[in-house]
């Protein structure tokens, strides 16, 4: 639209009654700004806002609303006052899946795209980074970026407790020496699952260290604190053996040993990812169906050995022979009762422990082949044997328990 300006002589020339009612326009425009000042202070954040995102990124677009959500999150997370977080960046952007839309570390090429906007955050010379879709129903925190902001003190206090709780000390003597903010990517890397598939299914929450009698305990809590979980493998948690499970184990500790000596040396709260592994399986499907339970190590005066309990005790597995191809089982236990007669008691046989062990072998004129040999000890309750054998069970060999425990450490090391 042209401007049109009024120099002071045209103006000075105008008739009063022209000046009237210019005069009493300019008076009303003032009255009403003055009167809607509330209105239009309460619209200034939004304002800010957007601003702010015309500022940094002109060709982002995202609403001025979503900007808002945003702030609105980082100020629940940090406790910063509203005042000192600002929005410094904002991107638009599509992410390949859900994975990488989520900051995820490990994901798949799977192509689900997932429109929306990298946002960044500064408040008390601190950054986070954001992630929020085109519809605004998903903002997403860098985990890295997350792992500065501190644990809120109502999930501090649940840890405190249940620490507490476990180990039967008075919350003041424990401490949460580190926590940081993480994404797990599914409930089973939540609940510290031995064996995980790679579904997608993301908790954000915490990792938390705490010191409880000189020993470090690992807890995973989710941001609303309605989930905790603590890594069974933790050593010294002091959580009660059930009374069910003890008299399962000790049970058939006792007459399979045919021992009056017969004492539990150790147990552990254990969570496995399926029954394959529940059952010592080397090889698993990777298939998350939880199976919560008891470690429990096992001994007399002549072994030693483990069970897998589920958490009543009606699920007891020891026996390890599933593990092994029947072809090759089957060769170990004849050659036992071969070599030592009914005094093996064949019924009574378990493997106790199973391992493969890489091997080439190579034949005169025929070449050489790489396959796996199989490690194996077996006992009947009262002596116990080492063995080796090729992986069809065509050959089999007595050796030292010893060198199959040698073998099992050295694999454990080179892990």
């Amino acid at each position: 639209m042209k401007s049109t300006h009024l120099s002071p002589v045209s103006a000075s020339r105008l008739p009063f009654k022209s000046i009237a009612p210019l005069t009493l326009a300019v008076t009303n425009l003032m009255m009403c700004s003055a009167a809607n000042a509330p209105a239009i202070a309460a619209e200034l954040p939004n304002r800010s806002a957007l601003l702010a995102q015309t500022a940094v990124d002109r060709e982002a677009s995202m609403p001025g609303a979503f900007i808002s959500a945003v702030l609105q999150d980082a100020y629940k997370r940090t406790n910063l006052p509203p005042a000192t977080l600002k929005v410094s960046q904002v991107k638009a952007g599509t992410f390949s899946n859900p994975c990488i839309f989520n900051f995820g570390e490990v994901c798949t090429k799977e192509y689900d795209p997932v429109a929306g906007w990298d946002v960044l955050v500064q408040g008390n010379n601190q950054t986070w980074s954001y992630r929020i879709d085109k519809a605004g129903s998903k903002i997403v925190i860098n985990p890295k970026s997350a792992a500065a902001i501190a644990l809120p003190i109502s999930l501090q206090n649940q840890i405190l407790t249940a620490a507490a709780n476990r180990a039967g000390l008075p919350p003041t003597n424990i401490k949460i020496t580190q926590a940081t903010a993480k994404t797990f990517g599914n409930p089973c890397v939540f609940n510290f699952g031995e064996v995980c598939t790679f579904e997608y299914r993301p908790i954000e929450g915490w990792e938390a260290l705490v010191a409880v009698r000189g020993q470090t305990w690992t807890y995973h809590i989710d941001k609303t604190g309605s989930q905790i979980a603590i890594d069974p493998k933790m050593g010294g948690t002091r959580a009660q053996l059930p009374a069910a499970v003890k008299t399962a184990v000790m049970q058939d500790a006792m007459k399979w040993s045919r021992s009056q000596s017969v004492k539990i040396a150790e147990s552990r709260p254990q969570t496995w990812g399926n029954s394959c592994s529940f059952g010592f399986g080397k090889i698993c499907p990777m298939m998350y169906q939880p199976i919560s339970g008891w470690e429990v190590k096992v001994s007399t005066d002549k072994l030693n050995w483990t069970y897998h309990t589920n958490q009543t005790g009606t699920q007891v597995v020891m026996d390890r022979r599933p593990v092994l191809p029947t072809q090759v089982a089957d060769a170990i236990a004849q050659d036992i009762l071969k070599r030592n007669g009914r005094a093996a008691r064949s019924a009574s046989l378990r493997f106790l422990d199973v391992k493969q062990q890489p091997n080439r072998s190579c034949v005169l004129l025929g070449g050489c082949r790489d396959e796996n040999n199989w490690l194996a000890i077996v006992s009947n309750g009262q002596q116990q044997w080492g063995y080796q054998a090729n992986e069809r069970g065509s050959r089999v060999l007595p050796i030292s328990v010893n060198e199959v425990r040698q073998a099992n450490d050295q694999a454990m090391r080179d892990r």
